[in-house]
Parts: C-alpha cells; sequence; structure tokens
C-alpha cells in the first residue's frame, strides 16, 4: 500500500514517482516525484526512513515540498482501519508559484481524504 511504486495509484495529483530504488519495500528505498498542487509542478525525493509491516510505514521527501508521510494499520471490527498523518512545508518558491497558503491548506485537506477514499476502493476489490 505505502509503497512508493502503489503511490501513484491512489494519492490524486501525485504524477509520478521514479527511479525506485532499490526495487524491494523497505527501510532506505528511495525515489523521485513528483506532485501538482493548484497547477504547479512541485518535485522531490523520498525515502521510505520506518518501515514495519503491516502496520507502519513513513516516508520522508524534500524538495519542493518537505514532508513526512506516516501510514498506520490496525485491526478494527473485523477489518482494517487505515490511518495517514502529512506533516509538509512547501519551500518558499512553491510558495511563491501557488501564492495562497488558505487554498493550500484545503486543497492538501481534500486531497488526503480523496487518497483516503481511493484506497479504501482499491482494497475493498
Amino acid at each position: 500500500m505505502a509503497s512508493p511504486h502503489n503511490g501513484p495509484a491512489f494519492i490524486p495529483n501525485l504524477n509520478e514517482n521514479e527511479n525506485i530504488f532499490p526495487e524491494k519495500d523497505g527501510v532506505g528505498q528511495k525515489f523521485d516525484w513528483r506532485f501538482n498542487m493548484a497547477g504547479v509542478d512541485l518535485r522531490g525525493k523520498g525515502e521510505v526512513t520506518e518501515y514495519i509491516p503491516p502496520t507502519k510505514v513513513v516516508i520522508a521527501s524534500h524538495g519542493d515540498a518537505d514532508s513526512t508521510w506516516t501510514y498506520a494499520l490496525e485491526e478494527a471490527d473485523g477489518g482494517t482501519k487505515v490511518s495517514v498523518e502529512i506533516d509538509y512545508e512547501l519551500a518558499e518558491t512553491a510558495l511563491q508559484r501557488i501564492a495562497n497558503k488558505a487554498i493550500i491548506s484545503k486543497i492538501a485537506q481534500k486531497t488526503t481524504e480523496q487518497m483516503l477514499d481511493n484506497l479504501k476502493i482499491i482494497l475493498e476489490s
């Protein structure tokens, strides 16, 4: 699920993760990413910093946006509860291109909600 290979399938506006190395998921796996926010193309590099299957994955990224994505999975009511926490800070140059911080926050929230909806559809299919 939280593998860099799978991200573009369920994360809205994540155009690509490429140059993923090594191929096997785990701590130290690195990749280049490209994400579109409010029509602005953002780029950077990501790395899996914590990998505890099947309960937790943490991915840190740096570039036009510095972020930490923490995915947690736990059993709940006969199924699996997935939660995600995303801490991010856009680089000043990216902010200048997007301009409105309030809009960025709303877009980020909607993107996270859509990501979880997409993930649910994929996992329940």
